[in-house]
């Protein structure tokens, strides 16, 4: 008999203007459909492991989308907002309202359900309502996939070190424009490929990580201060 496991559901909810959703929604939207977990942008995005995350989950949305937004778009490419409508009476003013996030985790899949107090406005040359249920695959990681992508981007990565492209410190967005093209259908890089290889790296004491302004970069290590320290 196989035994079936329960869904996981949490719930996230926080207070956002009209602007700050859709920026909100955009980010969650592109995310899913690129196939990169929250931890993933956060290492993109220069930041520890939660920063992307809880602001997923809602927590200081507007702060972070102030700091994060043009980077965002940056690692998309892209600055394009999902568009919507919001309906709003005449003696309406503009004024936060709860959001509320619903995640059921099973097995194979995430389940996404946005709850909102927002009306939207409907017509022939409105924006189409925007979806509020979204469904994120787990990755079926295949062995050989995996070995080969990162074989890519170790070899992108020794060729980028001996162009001295670290010299003066590389940040994560920069490197991941480098190495993410493989010009092979089957062969797709994520963001997780190339932290492995980059602490990797540090682990075999040709690479450092400095903190620069509230984001890690990477910088190479001085091989007359390695020397030193291995003598």
């Amino acid at each position: 008999m196989i035994k079936k496991v329960s869904a996981l559901k949490t719930s996230h909810g926080g207070m956002m203007y009209s602007h700050d959703f859709q920026l909100w929604y955009t980010y969650l939207k592109r995310r899913i459909e690129k196939g990169w977990r929250p931890e993933e942008l956060s290492f993109l995005l220069g930041r520890p492991d939660h920063a992307y995350l809880d602001f997923e989950k809602m927590y200081q949305a507007r702060s972070f989308l102030a700091q994060e937004s043009i980077l965002l778009d940056r690692i998309y490419t892209s600055s394009c907002i999902e568009p919507m409508k919001f309906h709003r009476e005449q003696y309406e003013v503009s004024e936060e309202r709860l959001v509320r996030l619903h995640i059921e985790e099973d097995e194979v899949k995430w389940n996404y359900q946005i709850e909102l107090s927002w009306q939207f406005v409907k017509g022939e040359k409105k924006p189409a309502v925007p979806k509020l249920q979204f469904e994120e695959w787990k990755s079926e990681k295949d062995i050989q996939i995996e070995s080969d992508a990162m074989l890519h981007v170790r070899q992108k990565i020794d060729g980028l070190l001996d162009e001295d492209f670290f010299a003066y410190g590389a940040a994560p967005w920069q490197l991941f424009r480098k190495v993410k093209e493989t010009g092979q259908v089957h062969l797709q890089i994520y963001p997780r490929h190339l932290k492995n290889v980059l602490y990797g790296l540090i682990q075999q004491n040709r690479l450092v990580v400095r903190n620069m302004e509230g984001r890690f970069s990477f910088y190479p290590v001085n091989r007359r201060e390695a020397h030193a320290k291995f003598n």
